[in-house]
């Protein structure tokens, strides 16, 4: 199996809207576009995701079994995003801070605070 961060990004636009155009506009694409990445994110999950009819759309069982897990996926690989591209832009670097035994961290903990 092998989801594409799109799919899953359309998907879960989908599932907000409950509207193929809407969804399409919210992540840019063309509606057709946004119906076939749906369409083979459920083949690949091996099973309907939406429930298609004229005027109304809704998950299936599977859909809203799987949507929670879906967006922990897509919150996640976001903040990876925003990680690496803070890194680049070298707005966010490792910091490194030794201490001496005989200092105490707490006395560097409020410091670290507003640094942060």
């Amino acid at each position: 199996m092998q989801l594409q961060f799109h799919q899953v990004r359309y998907f879960l636009a989908l599932a907000r809207t409950l509207n193929f155009t809407r969804a399409a506009e919210q992540c840019n694409v063309t509606q057709p576009a946004l119906t076939k990445a749906v369409h083979k994110l459920e083949q690949e999950l091996g099973g309907a995701l939406i429930h298609r009819e004229r005027h109304l759309t809704q998950l299936t069982e599977l859909g809203k079994m799987i949507l929670p897990t879906l967006e922990k996926i897509f919150t996640a690989a976001e903040a990876v995003r925003l990680q690496a591209r803070g890194y680049q832009k070298k707005t966010i670097a490792p910091l490194k801070i030794g201490l001496v035994p005989s200092v105490s961290a707490a006395l560097i903990t409020e410091l670290l605070l507003e640094l942060a």
